[in-house]
């Protein structure tokens, strides 16, 4: 437990979502509650009630503060890469944001459950805007895929690498490999990548 000492109002409330985040990934936020978060924080239960009022709220705003760290993330990538228009890119961008398996963790259990939050890592038809644009200024005209290609792709892709985040330390240790080995990530980005631009390109039917 933290010890009691003066923080500003923005420090408490974001030291308060840190504890929170935390303890939800961990057990779940049916095994937390306001009490166990403001313990963890070293804060009274009335502060904790004051910032967010219930407990559902503050649950809320975890998820919806972690969604808009991972929608950042999302920007910044696309921007350096210039629209990631190729799968390559795509799983790339994908692939940085769920290594975080904390976020993985919050994000299948707000899938799962019935709370009033944003329900997607980024808006995916202006993900797809984006990817779009970014194939038409390398293949304008009839060269290139339609829409409906790229958004099957967009999904395979977040399908393939969430699924991968989700059971991947249990898979690879179930085919008796290490989870923890980054040639493991790399080789299944780089598979996954290759059926995606085959898809992209035309290459399948």
């Amino acid at each position: 437990m933290t010890g009691r000492r003066r923080r500003t109002p923005e420090q408490a409330r974001e030291e308060i979502l840190d504890a929170a985040t935390d303890l939800i990934a961990r057990h779940g936020p049916d095994g937390v509650g306001l009490r166990r978060v403001a313990e963890a924080v070293g804060v009274t239960h009335g502060l904790v009630t004051h910032y967010f009022g219930t407990y559902r709220a503050l649950v809320r705003a975890v998820l919806e503060r972690e969604n808009e760290r991972k929608r950042d993330l999302v920007r910044e990538r696309m921007r350096a890469d210039g629209g990631v228009p190729y799968a390559r890119g795509m799983t790339e961008v994908l692939f940085d944001i769920l290594a975080d398996e904390r976020y993985v963790r919050l994000w299948t259990w707000s899938q799962l459950h019935d709370w009033d939050v944003e329900r997607s890592t980024v808006s995916l038809a202006k993900l797809v805007d984006a990817i779009e644009d970014g194939v038409r200024s390398v293949l304008p005209g009839p060269d290139g895929p339609d829409r409906a290609r790229i958004e099957m792709v967009v999904l395979l892709c977040m399908s393939g690498a969430y699924g991968y985040a989700i059971g991947r330390r249990y898979w690879l240790t179930d085919l008796g490999h290490d989870p923890d080995d980054p040639d493991r990530d790399e080789a299944y980005r780089a598979a996954l990548s290759t059926v995606l631009a085959a898809h992209l390109e035309g290459r399948t039917k």
